[in-house]
């Protein structure tokens, strides 16, 4: 497909203008990187022993990006909550970051209350809606996010304020804002070469790969299991395409005996392989060696990898690359990326049930 049937394709079928939100990633974390260094909680945050995240889709994957970039320097544990619930643990000593993009989101609201029945603290990340003003109401402090943007496309936004707030709170060292800054003005980089289309890049190779297949993604349990999670999301909301994903090594326990039967439908589907430099070496041998195990089996088998100064560089990357694979999936695929249609029905029917 050359450069004119793409530009064609865009013209069609781009009516969102997925294009620009996903370019616009790094000028995200640059712009939330400025908020949140001159941001200052109105209340006081003492005793916090835990930290729950609550968020559905677009806006929990923020959180699970954070959970893997602060993972090795935060003395407390991130959980990213996606349900109407809390978990019992949830006390005053429980700083509950409730992010929704519309704040409308209702498991978010539902999981918002009763987390403040449970004496919780609480910080909002929202453009507005139901839970800007349950938050004002209760004089939480809010986190305003730019609107005018699918959530998912958002995600520069919501992970960067995410960590604005725990280095703003002391849980994690300041040096983070650089190197969330250095990170994104490589990205800019790296986001002009996976834009153009009118040359090879490696985001169009890999869709014209991943073309007439069901993608089954591998991450690894120390870095790259939210990379997996967020192709598979990326490639059902924009490509409208369905993909599965699991991680290394839990893969080696259970998934890895499921490639045996139906060998005739097992060629329709793809494996992408996501590593990462600093996972665990035993983490990395588990994945060559599962890779030439399974050669025969699917119709095509990918590695996925960024090069970076440092894993949180080498991750933004990732998930930048993601992103336009799903989009250029999504044009091959002679669809819009942006809107969502059987969600949006959904939520639909969901508010007709009191």
């Amino acid at each position: 497909m050359n450069q004119n049937n793409i530009t064609e394709l865009i013209r069609q079928f781009d009516n969102g203008d997925m294009f620009e939100a996903i370019r616009s990633f790094p000028a995200q974390i640059i712009h939330s990187v400025d908020q949140m260094k001159s941001w200052e909680a109105k209340n006081h945050f003492e005793n916090i022993q835990n930290i729950l995240v609550l968020g559905m889709g677009g806006s929990a994957i923020g959180g699970d990006i954070v959970k893997v970039i602060a993972q090795n320097d935060c003395k407390i544990p991130i959980i990213v909550n996606r349900s109407y619930r809390v978990p019992s643990w949830v006390s005053q000593n429980t700083l509950v970051i409730a992010s929704s993009y519309s704040g409308n989101t209702e498991e978010t609201l539902s999981a918002y209350q009763d987390a403040k029945d449970r004496g919780a603290n609480f910080i909002a990340m929202t453009t507005g809606g139901k839970l800007a003003e349950l938050a004002n109401m209760s004089e939480y402090d809010i986190i305003p996010m730019i609107s005018g943007l699918q959530p998912r496309a958002a995600v520069g936004y919501s992970f960067t304020l995410l960590i604005g707030i725990l280095i703003r709170l002391g849980f994690l060292p300041t040096s983070y804002f650089d190197l969330l800054s250095a990170a994104a003005q490589s990205i800019i980089d790296y986001a002009g070469l996976l834009s153009d289309y009118t040359v090879p890049n490696h985001a169009l190779d890999v869709s014209r790969q991943l073309m007439n297949t069901i993608p089954v993604i591998y991450g690894s349990e120390d870095t790259t299991w939210v990379a997996a999670l967020r192709m598979r999301g990326q490639l059902a909301e924009n490509s409208k395409m369905m993909a599965f994903h699991h991680h290394i090594p839990e893969m080696n326990h259970n998934e890895i005996e499921g490639w045996g039967s139906y060998p005739e439908l097992l060629k329709n589907l793809s494996i992408v392989w996501i590593p990462d430099e600093s996972d665990h070496s035993r983490s990395l041998a588990r994945m060559d060696i599962t890779e030439n195990l399974l050669s025969s089996i699917p119709g095509v088998q990918i590695k996925l990898n960024c090069e970076g100064n440092n894993r949180l560089e080498r991750l933004l990357k990732l998930i930048h690359l993601i992103d336009w694979i799903s989009y250029y999936l999504a044009l091959f695929n002679q669809v819009d990326p942006s809107p969502v249609n059987r969600i949006m029905k959904l939520k639909s029917k969901m508010s007709e049930i009191r």
